[in-house]
């Protein structure tokens, strides 16, 4: 049993951020967490790296499709540098208070 709680740390960068992977039980889909506080192209290159790395490591565990939710139009198009595509849906959080841009990225 996956633990919806939990998430599944694939990359960390001390100080700056991380990569992770969660099960959301209400849509029945793994989200993809990308937390980044330096940004910059030399971040941009290596998480690029980073990324192709963690993909092929999410196909060998049998997972093609990832979801992430963006707050904003801004995290959205950074989602797209890595492939991620806004679905036209939102997600509804913290029962309706506030409402986040579904990105789904094919792997």
């Amino acid at each position: 049993m996956i633990d919806p709680n939990e998430k599944i740390y694939l990359y960390e960068e001390e100080g700056n951020g991380y990569v992770a992977l969660s099960w959301e039980p209400y849509m029945e889909k793994w989200i993809l967490h990308i937390e980044c506080k330096e940004w910059s192209l030399s971040t941009y290159k290596r998480y690029r790296k980073v990324g192709e790395a963690i993909k092929k490591v999410l196909k060998r565990r049998g997972i093609n499709e990832v979801y992430g939710l963006s707050k904003t139009p801004k995290e959205v198009k950074f989602n797209a540098l890595f492939g991620g595509e806004y679905t036209g849906e939102l997600a509804e959080i913290n029962h309706g208070t506030e409402y986040q841009y579904i990105v789904k990225g094919v792997l």
